[in-house]
């Protein structure tokens, strides 16, 4: 009784009580969301233009329409490339599982006007999924791809919950964009289903 007499009439003990109070509910807070993150969260992304097909050859035919596109342009001349979902896809796909460390499988790429999201399950510890959906654009015009106007979805956890964790994958996104150099100047036009690429040289 005298314990609990310390925390109710002692001013000492209700600055204490309090902090203990703050300490325990932001326990459960983080136990909370992290239970949301690994349980159900943002579908699949809704493709522009009919099913995704992810597979080698449309990994390969997203390598040759690149390779074409950058062969007009180290000639001179300017170039476009037209990609679609099931290309891009494959290829992110390919790129996360041979060139990574990445734990994220079922990598989905759907595009629509102007915008872009991806959604796949990362593996994060002890064997558990979390499913992750993010929107937003590249700008191709510098020496470096960069994101633009990004929205991450994570599990179930609460929009207004996920401000730190956005800000932890913008970075992360961001030093990976870094270590890739643009040859040359793109203009990146997103249309439902479909990127076009345009290529100055």
């Amino acid at each position: 009784m005298g314990f609990l007499r310390f925390f109710w009439l002692s001013p000492l003990g209700v600055v204490v009580g309090a902090i203990l109070t703050v300490f325990v509910a932001a326990v459960i807070f983080i136990a909370v969301n992290v239970i949301l993150a690994f349980t159900g969260g943002p579908g699949d992304c809704t493709p522009g233009s009919g099913t995704i097909t992810v597979n080698d050859a449309n990994a390969q035919a997203f390598r040759e329409k690149w390779d074409a596109s950058d062969a007009v342009l180290d000639g001179g001349s300017a170039s476009s490339v037209t990609l679609n979902e099931s290309e891009i896809s494959s290829r992110a796909d390919q790129y996360v599982r041979e060139e990574t460390d990445v734990d994220l499988e079922n990598v989905r790429v759907c595009i629509h006007d102007d915008y872009a999201e991806v959604t796949g399950s990362l593996e994060a510890f002890l064997g558990l999924d979390t499913k992750v959906k993010v929107k937003g654009s590249l700008d191709l015009t510098g020496e470096n791809p960069e994101a633009r106007d990004l929205e991450i979805e994570i599990g179930n956890v609460p929009g207004f919950t996920t401000g730190a964790v956005e800000g932890f994958v913008e970075d992360a996104l961001d030093e990976a964009l870094e270590d890739i150099e643009l040859k040359y100047i793109y203009t990146l036009t997103l249309t439902e289903g479909e990127a076009q690429i345009d290529g100055q040289p």
